[in-house]
């Protein structure tokens, strides 16, 4: 809504790609107790790539897909954080200090962000500011300069 103050986009892509952060963020976070670490990952990598070519076609808005993923991102690590266990001794408690202090930090760095995110968002929204004054290359996220062609689909 930062970049695009005349244009209403609706659809569940933004929550799309919230799961799909939040997906990656469980990865990291439990990337010892994952068997097909480096296959999860260049799926993921690979679905959020085309999601986001896909995205800079008209009528589509990159903006809430970036949003959603940071936002799933980052929640993420503040909501799904927990012990790594070996997947056999999940009664033993033999868990790391190491890795405690490592998802401990994590949840806390992503909440400080992701809360400054959404206060500064909303005061940014509620003064009417434009983003798009203050990034020339921006509206580039959501349309693809093939698209941008004067006469054709109007990436304004």
């Amino acid at each position: 809504v930062l970049f695009l103050h005349s244009i209403i986009y609706v659809g569940a892509s933004g929550a799309i790609f919230g799961l799909l952060g939040v997906m990656l963020s469980e990865l990291l976070t439990n990337w010892k107790m994952h068997t097909h670490k480096f296959d999860e990952m260049l799926i993921l990598v690979v679905i959020i790539v085309l999601d986001l070519a896909l995205g800079t076609f008209p009528f589509g808005s990159n903006f809430s897909n970036i949003g959603g993923f940071t936002s799933g991102f980052l929640l993420g690590f503040v909501i799904l954080t927990r012990r790594q266990h070996h997947w056999l001794n999940l009664n033993k408690s033999n868990t790391s200090q190491k890795q405690e202090s490592y998802q401990y930090a994590l949840r806390i760095i992503s909440f400080v962000l992701l809360s400054v995110g959404l206060v500064g968002g909303g005061v940014l929204f509620f003064k009417g500011v434009d983003l798009n004054d203050y990034c020339s290359w921006c509206h580039y996220i959501t349309c693809a300069p093939p698209s941008c062609k004067p006469g054709y689909i109007s990436c304004e």
